[in-house]
C-alpha cells in the first residue's frame, strides 16, 4: 500500500511540473507605461545556463522584425544585461528597449 501511494505522489509531482513548465511563455514586448512610443522586450535564458549573447542576439533580432513588422527601423534606446545564474534563482537576461522609427519615404528623382 505504501509503495502505491508514493507512486501516485510522483505521478502528481509529475503532472504538476508539467503543468507549470506549460504556463511558461516567451517573450513578450510591451510598451512602457511611462513612455508609450518605447517598447520593452526581455530575453531569459531557459534552465539557466549562460548564454548572454545568444540572448542579446536573439532579443535585438526581434526587435528589429517587430518594428520591420510595423515598416519602420529599431532605434535601440538603452540595455540591460544580468550577471547570469546563481543560486537564488537569478538566471542570465537581456533586456532591451526601443522604439519603432518611421522609415523615411525615398525622394523622387
Amino acid at each position: 500500500m505504501t509503495h502505491h501511494l508514493t507512486d501516485v505522489v510522483l505521478m502528481r509531482l509529475f503532472l504538476l511540473t508539467l503543468l507549470l513548465a506549460g504556463c511558461t511563455t516567451g517573450p513578450t514586448i510591451a510598451p512602457m507605461a511611462t513612455a508609450p512610443d518605447v517598447f520593452v522586450l526581455t530575453r531569459e535564458s531557459p534552465g539557466g545556463f549562460p548564454m548572454k549573447d545568444k540572448l542579446q542576439a536573439e532579443a535585438l533580432e526581434e526587435a528589429r522584425k517587430y518594428c520591420e513588422a510595423r515598416q519602420a527601423v529599431r532605434q535601440v534606446v538603452d540595455s540591460q544585461t544580468s550577471t547570469g545564474w546563481n543560486m537564488t534563482g537569478n538566471t542570465p537576461r537581456f533586456q532591451v528597449r526601443f522604439r519603432c522609427v518611421p522609415q523615411a519615404e525615398p525622394t523622387p528623382k
